[in-house]
């Protein structure tokens, strides 16, 4: 079953999206092909900040003892 949908792009994402349509057939296909890629991409799970975080520094018994509290500031350095 297909779903129909719509988007909002920004004048030069529809540029980019036509000039790929142009060689493969149509922005459709472009963006179906680009989701199938992303979902199929192997997720390198030891860049994501949150697991260095946890396995460097567990909350409560790192350097500087993090909590709940500073997690965001801890990990983003928000």
């Amino acid at each position: 079953m297909r779903r129909r949908t719509q988007l909002y792009l920004e004048e030069d994402q529809y540029r980019w999206l036509k000039q790929q349509a142009g060689r493969k057939g149509s922005i459709a296909s472009v963006v179906r092909d680009l989701i199938d890629r992303a979902r199929n991409r192997p997720r390198d799970v030891a860049r994501d900040p949150l697991v260095r975080y946890l396995l460097d520094e567990p909350p409560a018994r790192g350097k500087t003892r993090s909590s709940v509290e500073t997690l965001d500031r801890d990990l983003y350095g928000a």
